[in-house]
């Protein structure tokens, strides 16, 4: 009867390290399924827009006022920039003639990038100043690794392969 509970006790503990070996596997592969995702957004914005330099763009971009909104992903120390458009009016007049709401966002590619080697903290400190000298609104989002959707995926495809594992008992 000993035997028997050692031998069970046992089979626990290794289908316990198991488990574990499958979540931690399935966590980092989707940290680098996502990673390599954004790299590879990266890369393709880099050669369809390059990012210029932070005085370029204040001189040409911030000082007209034309900026609507930043978004920093500090991971790449790169800014995607979207502008005042008319285009985007024109765009959202005909989502409200059709289905009568607006969204927050479009999913349209950056205007305009910009490269600065610093910290988010910096970039928004260099922003927020830069907007109140020029006297425009400018509107700054943080796009960290990973995001709060990228982590739900993540946690998502982990609970998932939990319960699978956990129901082929």
């Amino acid at each position: 009867m000993k035997a028997f509970q050692e031998k069970t006790d046992k089979a626990k503990v290794r289908r316990a390290y198991a488990l574990g070996g499958c979540l931690m596997f399935i966590w980092i592969s989707t940290h680098g399924l996502l990673l390599y995702k954004r790299r590879s957004e990266y890369r393709n914005l880099n050669e369809k827009l390059p990012p210029i330099s932070w005085e370029q763009f204040e001189t040409e971009y911030l000082a007209t006022g034309e900026v609507k909104t930043i978004i920093f992903q500090p991971h790449f120390e790169t800014a995607n920039v979207y502008l005042h458009s008319a285009r985007e009016q024109q765009m959202k007049k005909n989502l409200v003639n059709l289905i009568h709401t607006t969204p927050d966002k479009f999913s349209r590619p950056p205007d305009v990038r910009f490269h600065l080697e610093a910290s988010a903290e910096n970039v928004e400190a260099l922003v927020t100043a830069a907007a109140q000298k020029y006297k425009h609104h400018v509107d700054f989002e943080l796009d960290r690794f990973p995001s709060y959707r990228e982590l739900s995926f993540i946690v998502g495809s982990s609970l998932f392969v939990l319960a699978a594992i956990t129901m082929a008992k």
